[in-house]
């Protein structure tokens, strides 16, 4: 391979299972990406994907080199953790990964905190489980979650997020009987979040319509396409929708995630700080951690 940035690439994929999620998460376009496979596979010899219409999975070809591949990345991202832990300045780009409706919570104490500190700017991923923090493809994430955190992260449980059933004032205006759904799309990069929703979707139940971020489930309940389940920090505060089957509350906990590599650097660690100031903060929380 005369090229090890094309290994950046296959596992990009690999993660994401879609070439556009994969464009983002590297910030290039479409194309870059399929030019890149492209070129990996003509290096190797074998195709290292199998092409599907809603995704890309692994051929056994490319099963057999992925743990070899990770290994190589995180040797790579190892090194580079390492010399970024060493700065200690407050200067720097921070990546944040966490969900879009999160994300709109806490951009006004984003931008005070970039007053603050002028030669710090933020990138905003506006997904928080697809984003692999060992990879470096975010350095923090605001996971709503119930699973534990990997080794290789610090986590601070800040507190309990609930969410509920909502519905709009006009759906339940023409809507006694049989409910109808809004569900998550189908794509492979949004995987754990279409498990978890679909688990409380009940089984047999009509899907109308699939989304594949919060503020468009949100729209779409707002609007009156179905019923769906919201953060109660978002439903709670939006007009016109309310809580229906208040006995099907969820609860799960909100956590800030970091490499252990990058806590000791002061621009992360100020970051951190801030996060969690910024949530405990706001009616974010219906049980806050100490």
């Amino acid at each position: 391979m005369n090229d090890w940035n094309d290994l950046k690439f296959f596992l990009a994929i690999a993660h994401n299972g879609t070439v556009s999620g994969a464009a983002r998460l590297l910030g290039v376009n479409y194309t870059t990406v399929i030019r890149r496979l492209n070129s990996f596979e003509e290096c190797m010899g074998f195709s290292v994907f199998e092409r599907h219409s809603n995704g890309y999975t692994l051929t056994r070809a490319g099963e057999a080199i992925l743990g070899s591949a990770q290994s190589i990345e995180n040797e790579f991202v190892s090194l580079n953790n390492h010399a970024i832990g060493t700065d200690n300045n407050l200067t720097g780009t921070i990546r944040i990964a966490t969900t879009d409706l999160l994300a709109s919570a806490l951009m006004p104490d984003m931008g005070e905190f970039l007053l603050q500190h002028p030669d710090i700017d933020f990138e905003v991923i506006g997904d928080s489980f697809t984003v692999d923090l060992a990879n470096r493809e975010a350095d923090i994430a605001i996971r709503i979650t119930n699973h534990s955190p990997k080794e290789h992260l610090l986590s601070r449980k800040i507190g309990i997020v609930t969410g509920s059933i909502y519905a709009s004032d006009s759906y339940l205006e023409r809507n006694t009987k049989e409910h109808t759904w809004i569900g998550w799309d189908d794509n492979l990069s949004h995987k754990v979040t279409r498990q978890f929703i679909g688990d409380y979707i009940p089984e047999g139940a009509k899907i109308s319509c699939k989304v594949n971020s919060g503020v468009s489930l949100l729209q779409a309940i707002k609007s009156g396409i179905g019923i769906g389940y919201l953060w109660d920090f978002i439903g709670d505060k939006t007009p016109d929708i309310q809580r229906i089957y208040p006995d099907k509350e969820y609860a799960l906990d909100l956590c800030l995630l970091i490499n252990k590599d990058l806590y000791a650097t002061p621009r992360f660690r100020a970051a951190i700080d801030f996060l969690e100031k910024a949530i405990r903060g706001k009616d974010i929380l219906s049980e806050v951690i100490s």
